[in-house]
């Protein structure tokens, strides 16, 4: 499978210049069923979401226009993760980029039911990062999005090397707290992480 991908993004890549934006050359399904986004920013992902459009009830012969028009308003698109995402789940706790693996280490619960979330971070790259923003999008056990959030999972200290993250470390991020999520609804703790804008020092 894994040569299969890289095949194909060594492919796909080959035949586009490097764009300031990603954007998406295609999706291919690999022999699991698993779809995957090919970027022409040397990049790839994992299609982790599809669109339901659940219809909250039906028009009849004597619907009016406007009991028509309420019924479309509340057929909603919910975004929930695909039937291999949910098979897989384990795979969307851990992203990588610039020679950073952010994966999710445990949970708890405070008092007064905010939902507590730890971060590991191990680099073998050789820049000193300094910042790392961290998407963490959470579902509920039905695969339903709840939450995406934009955390700074890693912030060192200015002008104090010794809280950058080098090559080799491996560290544990603060707790960060979310608030609205319901423990019955969140039992499987299924959430996705990308890494997105980082900073780093010479």
């Amino acid at each position: 499978m894994r040569k299969t991908l890289n095949t194909l993004i060594g492919f796909a890549l080959l035949t586009l210049a490097i764009p300031a934006m990603a954007t998406e050359v295609t999706t291919v399904t690999l022999d699991n069923g698993t779809k995957v986004r090919l970027n022409d920013d040397f990049t790839w992902e994992y299609v982790i979401l599809e669109t339901t459009t659940p219809v909250v009830g039906t028009a009849t012969t004597t619907s009016t226009p406007t009991s028509q028009a309420l019924t479309q308003a509340a057929v909603i698109s919910a975004p929930t993760l695909t039937a291999s995402a949910m098979s897989q789940a384990e795979l969307l706790k851990s992203t990588a980029k610039g020679g950073v693996k952010v994966s999710f280490l445990n949970s708890q619960w405070d008092e007064d039911g905010r939902l507590g979330l730890t971060f590991d971070l191990a680099s073998s790259s050789s820049e000193h990062y300094v910042l790392i923003n961290l998407d963490v999008t959470l579902f509920d056990d039905t695969g339903k999005l709840l939450e995406t959030k934009t955390i700074k999972v890693w912030k060192a200290i200015f002008r104090m090397p010794d809280t950058y993250l080098r090559k080799g470390q491996q560290r544990e991020s603060k707790i960060f707290w979310f608030e609205g999520i319901d423990p019955n609804l969140w039992t499987k703790e299924l959430v996705s992480l990308k890494i997105g804008d980082m900073d780093s020092r010479m």
